[in-house]
């Protein structure tokens, strides 16, 4: 008996001993927290009384009556918070319109780029070819497949559902199809420059198979590039062709076309879509263009923002998929590709296909042909222009028709374009608030509403850091 109530009262004891260790070390617990919570205000006071920032000072000076401390406080709220806002609005309008537009007026001061143009022939079968073609293929109803070919060769978003339905050939072996049967493209081309040569490029475009001249962009859709399924940039491309008012008038001309084709003008760094204005020249006439310019181009300071900022892009700043370089143009197709997969989910063939993209068939075409408006003019049906996000070339060159004719030609179907008027002003975009704009601006609203000053903002870095450390050292 003796010693279990020895060892009941040990218990005890411990038990003691154990809760008032818990009392001790949460009354320590709550003693460490406390003196952490004292240091800390001692240093935010201490932060307030030696900060250069104005009105802080007389929120912990000493005898204040609670009102005067609440007016203080509202006052520096007010202005801290009117001092970022209009901060805000200067970082915000350097972020989206930080350029302009202006324009430079001596024309002699630079040169004009010749005008580039990509000519689509109407007939790029060659006859000889596709009767081979026909004769060795074993295909009981040639007619349909002739009917099927011709169709085919001459498609575009205009005219999707007059292919006639032909499930012999595979989609994805359309483009090589028609490649296969093109006829060789080699009229006579000449320029009034001496010691200048200019070569044709064929080129894939919307319209079919085209040939452009004088342009640098073209390359990376010929059949070549596409063939050989390329996607970088090509380190020398086709150097084009500038010209100066000293020049003179300056004509290119093709000759012994072998067809009616269209026509159309653009930059060199530009091709041609659906939607492109264009001229046409039927067999045996002779179409002349005279042309203007209108040129725009950046400087050096603006193409160091970002692409947001100066709303422009530059041709290896590319973020498109189907194509290995950017235009303005370029950014359209990407769009309506976009649309063709989500109305018929499916691609013309006259497209670059990446993934598991499905080249359209016929049918296929035939459900892009019902989407006509949407596809070519980039609007909804309620006649709402759709948002592609596409901005202009940084430096680009449109070209105006001054003059035409068209007249019968008994020694064949030539083209000549050229330059008569020069260009008398060009446009400049340029840097109109800069980052350093932006600092004086900030810099302003600070030292206006908390005569705030760049050694300010060191304090409260300072206080922050190394003073905070060698604080928090001292017991």
């Amino acid at each position: 008996m003796l010693f279990e109530k020895s060892y009941q009262s040990q218990i005890i004891q411990e038990e003691l001993n154990s809760t008032r260790k818990t009392k001790n070390s949460q009354s320590m617990k709550k003693d460490g927290s406390f003196n952490i919570t004292k240091k800390a205000k001692k240093y935010l006071v201490l932060f307030m009384k030696s900060s250069s920032i104005h009105g802080l000072n007389h929120i912990v000076a000493a005898r204040r009556h609670p009102l005067e401390i609440l007016l203080w406080l509202i006052t520096v709220g007010l202005c801290a918070f009117g001092s970022l806002y209009l901060s805000q609005t200067t970082w915000s309008r350097y972020q989206s319109s930080p350029t302009v537009i202006s324009m430079d007026r001596d024309m002699f001061a630079w040169n004009t780029t010749f005008p580039c143009v990509t000519i689509c022939p109407d007939n790029v079968l060659d006859e000889k070819k596709l009767a081979i073609y026909l004769r060795s293929f074993k295909e009981e109803d040639k007619s349909t497949l002739e009917a099927f070919i011709r169709g085919l060769s001459n498609i575009s978003y205009d005219n999707f559902n007059t292919v006639p339905i032909y499930d012999g050939i595979p989609s994805d072996k359309y483009l090589e199809l028609i490649l296969n049967f093109t006829t060789t493209f080699k009229p006579t081309l000449t320029i009034g420059v001496t010691g200048v040569t200019l070569g044709i490029v064929p080129t894939i475009t919307e319209m079919g198979l085209c040939y452009a001249v004088n342009s640098k962009v073209a390359v990376y859709n010929s059949p070549e590039y596409r063939s050989a399924n390329r996607w970088d940039l090509i380190k020398k491309p086709n150097e084009t062709l500038f010209i100066h008012p000293l020049d003179g008038e300056v004509y290119a001309q093709v000759m012994n076309l072998s067809t009616g084709y269209k026509v159309y003008i653009h930059g060199p760094s530009e091709v041609p879509d659906v939607a492109t204005k264009n001229m046409y020249s039927e067999k045996d006439f002779y179409l002349k263009l005279y042309v203007t310019a209108v040129a725009i181009y950046t400087t050096s300071d603006a193409a160091e923002l970002s692409i947001s900022q100066r709303r422009c892009r530059f041709p290896e700043e590319n973020n498109l998929l189907h194509n290995s370089i950017y235009s303005y143009t370029m950014c359209r197709m990407e769009c309506r590709i976009r649309l063709c997969l989500k109305y018929c989910r499916c691609i013309p063939h006259f497209y670059r296909k990446i993934g598991d993209e499905r080249i359209c068939d016929v049918k296929g075409l035939q459900c892009l042909s019902k989407y006509k408006d949407e596809l070519t003019k980039l609007r909804q049906k309620n006649g709402m222009k759709i948002d592609c996000g596409c901005y202009p070339l940084c430096e680009d060159i449109n070209y105006v028709l001054q003059s035409n004719a068209l007249q019968p030609w008994f020694l064949g179907t030539n083209f000549q374009w050229g330059m008569v008027t020069y260009p008398r002003m060009r446009y400049r975009r340029d840097i109109i608030f800069g980052f350093t704009d932006v600092l004086v601006a900030v810099g302003g609203m600070a030292g206006l509403f908390l005569g705030c000053s760049v050694l300010s903002f060191m304090e409260i870095l300072y206080f922050l850091t190394l003073r905070l450390v060698c604080y928090a050292k001292v017991k």
